[in-house]
């Protein structure tokens, strides 16, 4: 049995009925607030009300207001004068309330806007705060799945984004594995987040205009958690740059266990037994919208994460990896498997991780994150611990500097595509224990795998 506490908050439910109680009396004076949205029908509009209103108005715009950009919710045309230009995503705007039909043979509400004011988006939305908080969200999720994949999907709702604006932190990808004792089939996971509230996933959605017959509205929510990490273009060029290189894919793993079907530059992959991916998701597609207003406020209490505390605990955690974990450690070094050490791609997603559990308000969340990954590491091995064990037994000496070498030059490029300095070379190779890295690196020049783009500042352009 549910307990009360835990049933749904409809929250949406109480800004459409403020909403529309405003639209039921025509030549009344009304205020409506939310989201501004564009109409694809706007020219339509504008031509049924064009002969009435211009006499009075001169030039305006149709657009629309919706107290929530969800399915089913409405959205109410509003005529907007040019001399009261909306810049605003989400608006208070007064004005009267008419219809379509004093104007032409259309039917339906609007309103013409005689003043407006800026919202914040965040102000707007957390106006109505969610009754969730971490316990609750953790026990929705307890209920819902088993312990392992609760464990790995669960900071998809709640960390922070660090790098890219969205609503969660931590995209999950479940590893088709490589073994007859695991699962290739997340089908209810897909489903589960395919069927998500859109506003969660920042996708479009679709809303109804208030008219006698339904038209559908195509709008973007532009819900985003913004962080100072990284600016919407460096993000867009951040992760393709990182995670599809034809230089990870042809130079690095050329000939081993393929990359996607391991360990991505910033993503938590999974191999998980078949029972581990049924989930009963009703109640976490109940909540998914209190869930990102939860997000939104802790986002707004802890906007970053500390990244020099995240540091020392990515030291901590490959120290212990290293020491549990040998085989998996010296694959990643020679880039049999992808190396999460590299170019902090592994930082950034401890540090997801952790602010997940921490904004849950986990007692322990450090061992969480341990967990979490050790558990990974365990089924990598058994999956795949006989391949990687064959293949570290067929380098020698001279293979092994060359990967290492190679992984260097990978992540010095994808680090600093405007070039690098011999200061970070040097450092990486001592790192990677390289001994004597200033004859390696003379030969890289040499042999023209390395060049130097101008005085001091050197490029990889090729690997060995």
């Amino acid at each position: 049995m549910i307990e009360e506490y835990l049933l749904p908050q409809k929250i949406s439910d109480k800004y459409k009925k403020k909403f529309l109680k405003n639209t039921l009396k025509i030549g009344d004076g009304a205020y409506f607030e939310g989201f501004i949205v564009s109409l694809p029908n706007a020219g339509l509009l504008k031509n049924f009300l064009w002969k009435g209103l211009s006499p009075l108005l001169g030039n305006f715009e149709v657009k629309g207001i919706t107290p929530f950009p969800e399915n089913g919710f409405p959205v109410l045309p509003i005529v907007i004068p040019h001399y009261r230009e909306i810049k605003s995503r989400v608006a208070v705007v007064e004005g009267k309330i008419y219809d379509f039909s004093m104007f032409s043979d259309f039917s339906g509400r609007f309103l013409l806007v005689d003043s407006w004011e800026r919202r914040r988006v965040e102000d707007y939305i957390l106006r109505e705060r969610t009754s969730l908080d971490g316990g609750k969200i953790y026990r929705i999720f307890d209920s819902s799945m088993p312990e392992v994949s609760r464990d790995v999907i669960l900071p998809y709702f709640l960390s922070s984004a660090q790098y890219i604006r969205r609503t969660g932190g931590c995209t999950i990808t479940l590893v088709d594995a490589l073994s007859k004792y695991y699962s290739s089939d997340f089908g209810d996971i897909e489903r589960m987040v395919r069927d998500l509230p859109s506003i969660v996933k920042r996708d479009t959605v679709k809303l109804t205009l208030m008219y006698d017959e339904e038209i559908e509205v195509k709008v973007s929510p532009s819900l985003r958690i913004k962080y100072g990490m990284m600016n919407e273009k460096q993000a867009l060029k951040f992760y393709p740059m990182r995670r599809s290189r034809d230089w990870e894919k042809s130079a690095i793993t050329r000939g081993d266990v393929k990359r996607e079907k391991l360990i991505g530059s910033a993503e938590l992959p999974f191999i998980a037994y078949q029972e581990e991916t049924k989930i009963e998701d009703s109640e976490i597609r109940e909540y998914a919208l209190d869930m990102a207003i939860y997000v939104l406020e802790k986002h707004l209490e802890m906007p970053e994460i500390d990244e020099n505390y995240i540091y020392r605990f990515k030291q901590r955690f490959l120290d212990r990896i290293q020491g549990e974990f040998p085989l998996i450690s010296e694959a990643m070094r020679m880039g049999i498997l992808i190396d999460m050490a590299n170019v902090n791609g592994l930082g950034e997603h401890l540090g997801r991780l952790l602010n997940a559990w921490e904004r849950l308000n986990y007692t322990n969340p450090e061992e969480k994150v341990i967990q979490v990954y050790a558990l990974l590491f365990e089924r990598i091995e058994d999956v795949l611990g006989d391949v990687l064990r064959k293949k570290l037994s067929a380098l020698g000496e001279r293979k092994r500097i060359e990967r290492v070498l190679n992984r260097i030059l990978w992540e010095l490029n994808t680090l600093k595509p405007e070039g690098w300095d011999y200061f970070y070379f040097d450092k990486k190779a001592q790192e990677r224990g390289i001994e004597n890295p200033e004859k390696f690196f003379t030969y890289l020049l040499k042999e023209g795998f390395v060049i130097e783009k101008r005085k001091g500042i050197f490029y990889a352009v090729s690997s060995l």
